[in-house]
């Protein structure tokens, strides 16, 4: 993950506990990232149970399981028989499931973060509103634009301080969720230096306030695993 995203993340965390109306989300999800000639291609289901839990089977390229709690993540490969808990001083960021949580949010949820609304312009029939983050986040970040039409997010632009990166996303093929516009396709660019990456996310079957699995909600790591200890 950039740089630039993982900061976003970061700040996108505190809008899990806002959502009250989200008691649990699944997802199929398939991620394709493309680094110069690489190309990685991950798919799986999550399943997100409020406040802060998310459960992630990765089933493609590799079996793999990665619970995240908080401030705890856990991550297990059945077949290898291996698993490592990593353990970081706040919130772990949540893919997928955070893109949900935001759009659920009245402005995306910046007002609530702290960001104030800088300036907006219309462009064809995009809105695009201009947003300066909150202090605590000024030295990481600079300004961040929300596109919308007619209400329905279409696009986002962040960039780092001093234009050291900068990533852009672009929202499409949304359904309705729970009364909002839900993307379930994400084409995002990310450029830092002479690195670009270029991410393309589908989501689909997605499922708001469903039973979650057995397997899900009683998770855990077999007695006979060992697990590495990591701090992050």
């Amino acid at each position: 993950m950039s740089t630039i995203a993982l900061i976003f993340l970061l700040a996108l965390n505190s809008l899990a506990q806002g959502v009250e109306k989200l008691d649990t989300i699944s997802l199929e999800f398939q991620r394709k990232v493309v680094i110069g000639d690489s190309t990685e291609i991950v798919k799986g289901i999550v399943y997100y149970q409020a406040p802060q839990k998310m459960f992630v089977q990765v089933q493609e390229p590799v079996n793999q399981i990665m619970l995240i709690n908080g401030g705890t993540m856990l991550i297990y490969y059945p077949v290898e028989q291996k698993a490592f808990r990593i353990k970081a001083k706040g919130p772990i960021p949540m893919p997928f499931i955070q893109t949900v949580l935001s759009v659920m949010k009245d402005d995306y949820g910046l007002t609530e973060m702290g960001y104030t609304l800088a300036k907006h312009e219309k462009k064809g029939e995009t809105l695009y509103t201009y947003w300066d983050p909150p202090r605590k986040l000024k030295k990481y970040l600079e300004t961040f634009v929300l596109g919308t039409v007619d209400g329905v997010l279409v696009y986002t632009e962040t960039r780092a301080a001093k234009g050291k990166a900068i990533a852009k996303s672009f929202y499409k093929n949304h359904i309705e969720l729970a009364g909002k516009r839900f993307p379930l396709e994400i084409h995002s660019e990310t450029i830092e230096g002479s690195k670009r990456t270029k991410e393309f996310v589908i989501y689909s079957d997605v499922k708001l306030n469903a039973s979650l699995p057995d397997k899900v909600v009683n998770f855990q790591i077999p007695d006979s695993v060992p697990i590495e200890e990591v701090e992050w």
